[in-house]
């Protein structure tokens, strides 16, 4: 497929939809959305309705790429937790001047312990509410079934609301009571607030994910103190902790220009923020550890 670009888009008066040309024509999601306030902004109705046409066509491409977003999203947000709380303890343990071995001893013991917690506390959160939600869907099934007209009572007075008259509130849920699935999905949303969860396999699979990428990232800065050897050596701000801060730092900003780029924000701007965020984060465990070693005797 041939991807059009946002200027080549912008600059065109209209679109040809055509079924033939629709299938050469790919425009990112980002790309779609800089593109439908262009045409909101130009008050170009037509422009705006190509745009919901090719839309249509990419429905399966755009499914795929949303679940590698939230692929993406989950190696993002666990490599982010896993490096700075791993390197705190670091940074703490060097301020102290405790040996290179006790360094590797908390840092893994920190990284195993958190990045399995993190994995399966997601994993239970996220099943947990699936129960709460299919529970709710079959609480509110059961009462479709069974308290139709307080059921629709209820929908109309929710639509009356948010500002329909009556008989335009009474017109909607009649319309959707033609057919009892959609009717009840909508009643999960506007009167419980609640969306469809992801499915408990789905919540293994990115849990399991997020736990791999906690212990990967997390896992940067101590290569510096497992590569150095002579364990028994006191650390300190010394070349071994000067390396494990630039990995750590690399890292950081990498991670933070991704998630900018999951996230539909400037890249660098998250980059930046995300590593002045650690920098805090670490700076005030060197603090405790430095004034741990100056008043006390370990």
């Amino acid at each position: 497929m041939t991807s059009v670009s946002v200027a080549q888009c912008r600059f065109s008066p209209t679109m040809n939809t055509d079924t033939e040309d629709q299938e050469s024509i790919s425009i990112n999601e980002a790309s779609r959305l800089e593109l439908a306030r262009d045409a909101f902004e130009n008050n170009d109705a037509q422009y705006s309705k190509d745009l919901h046409t090719l839309k249509k066509i990419e429905v399966a491409k755009e499914k795929h790429k949303i679940e590698a977003g939230e692929t993406l999203s989950s190696v993002v947000f666990g490599g982010l937790d896993g490096i700075i709380t791993t390197f705190a303890v670091v940074t703490a343990a060097a301020a102290a001047h405790l040996t290179r071995g006790t360094i590797l001893i908390l840092g893994f013991a920190n990284l195993l312990g958190d990045a399995l917690g993190m994995g399966i506390g997601d994993f239970i959160s996220s099943k947990a509410e699936y129960d709460h939600v299919k529970a709710e869907r079959r609480r509110e099934e059961w009462e479709i079934e069974n308290c139709i007209e307080e059921e629709k009572g209820e929908m109309k007075e929710i639509y009356e609301k948010r500002g329909l008259s009556t008989e335009q509130a009474t017109e909607v849920v009649d319309l959707l009571l033609e057919d009892k699935k959609v009717f009840l999905d909508r009643m999960m949303v506007d009167e419980l607030g609640l969306l469809p969860p992801d499915e408990p396999a789905t919540a293994a699979k990115n849990a399991g994910i997020t736990t791999a990428a906690f212990f990967v990232f997390g896992g940067l800065p101590l290569i510096a103190f497992l590569a150095a050897g002579e364990y028994s050596l006191e650390s300190g701000f010394d070349t071994v902790f000067i390396i494990s801060i630039v990995l750590f730092a690399v890292a950081l900003f990498f991670l933070g220009c991704y998630r900018g780029v999951v996230t539909g924000k400037r890249w660098y701007i998250t980059g930046f923020l995300t590593l002045f965020n650690g920098a805090l984060t670490t700076g005030a465990a060197w603090l405790l550890g430095y004034l741990f070693d100056k008043f006390t005797t370990i």
